[in-house]
């Protein structure tokens, strides 16, 4: 049974398909592939009636939709901007960005013109195995290039979400030291690769480190895909990540329509308030919702 607690979901995705083109669903990649079997099962049009009729058993105050890889983020976000003015979901949008294209000031000159938009985003995720390399290339932090458009969004006054692996975190720590007034949101509870005993305690290590931070928040979106989805699998993690940023600092998100190939939403949140049965009425506020308004503050009316 859900313990009562409004949620705002601060990490979903729509697919608006065939209306906007999809790379990757164009031409299956090998990398989502790997990372779940059968991640294509929801490579099919997931619109807001289809997010909210999943979503239905939840006390949902809000939401947060993100781009999912579009060939025109403009146009996605354009989209997504005529969702929320007819009243429908989302509340708040984290649109797609490319740091190093020469694009880049007339994409951000749209988006200012879309209230919906309150973050973006650029894959940087990158490992020595190939299969895990989400991002285009693995040397973004060192470009200058992509340095000049990190400051135009910072001078935008946007939320950057922030997509790398927790062996990556250490080369973030200079970028987000230079930009103490841009918030950070931290993807995937830093997306540990390696999920043996050794593995948590490096993560716990450098997920320490980049806590340090007072600028950088972090987000529990996909647990299932990247945990399991037993209480025994994702306690440990999604405990100590509170732990070490305090519930004020943390938020939950579904990842659909991604983790829903994984669980429903009612498993979603039981499981996940079970894991955290220890925290105060007021911090399970802060997780479940009002951090995700602090950061991309959603509309009033959310």
């Amino acid at each position: 049974m859900l313990r009562n607690v409004d949620i705002v979901d601060a990490h979903h995705h729509f697919i608006n398909a065939p209306a906007l083109v999809y790379p990757w669903i164009e031409s299956r990649q090998p990398a989502l592939t790997a990372l779940l079997a059968n991640y294509y099962d929801a490579a099919h049009p997931y619109l807001p009636e289809n997010y909210r009729a999943d979503v239905c058993a939840l006390p949902l105050t809000g939401s947060i939709a993100c781009e999912f890889g579009a060939a025109d983020g403009v146009a996605e976000a354009i989209w997504v901007q005529q969702c929320a003015d007819r009243g429908d979901v989302p509340n708040a949008f984290i649109a797609a960005v490319q740091l190093d294209s020469h694009d880049l000031p007339d994409v951000l000159a749209r988006y200012r013109d879309l209230p919906i938009i309150r973050a973006v985003r650029q894959p940087l995720y990158w490992a020595v195995d190939p299969i895990k390399r989400l991002g285009a290339r693995g040397d973004y932090l060192g470009d200058r290039a992509w340095l000049r458009g990190f400051e135009r969004v910072a001078d935008a006054g946007l939320v950057w979400d922030l997509l790398v692996y927790d062996e990556q975190l250490p080369t973030t720590h200079h970028l987000i030291a230079s930009f103490p007034k841009t918030t950070f949101v931290l993807e995937a509870i830093g997306w540990p690769l390696d999920l043996t005993a050794g593995g948590f305690s490096r993560w716990e290590e450098r997920l320490r480190a980049i806590s340090e931070f007072p600028n950088v928040v972090l987000k529990l979106q996909g647990i299932a895909l990247i945990l399991g989805t037993s209480l025994t699998a994702i306690g440990p993690w999604i405990r100590m990540a509170i732990n070490i940023f305090g519930a004020r600092r943390c938020m939950f998100a579904s990842h659909y329509p991604i983790d829903h190939l994984l669980w429903d939403s009612q498993t979603m949140v039981s499981t996940m308030q079970a894991a955290l049965a220890d925290l105060l009425a007021e911090e399970r506020a802060d997780f479940f919702g009002e951090t995700a308004r602090r950061v991309y503050f959603p509309s009033a009316d959310s």
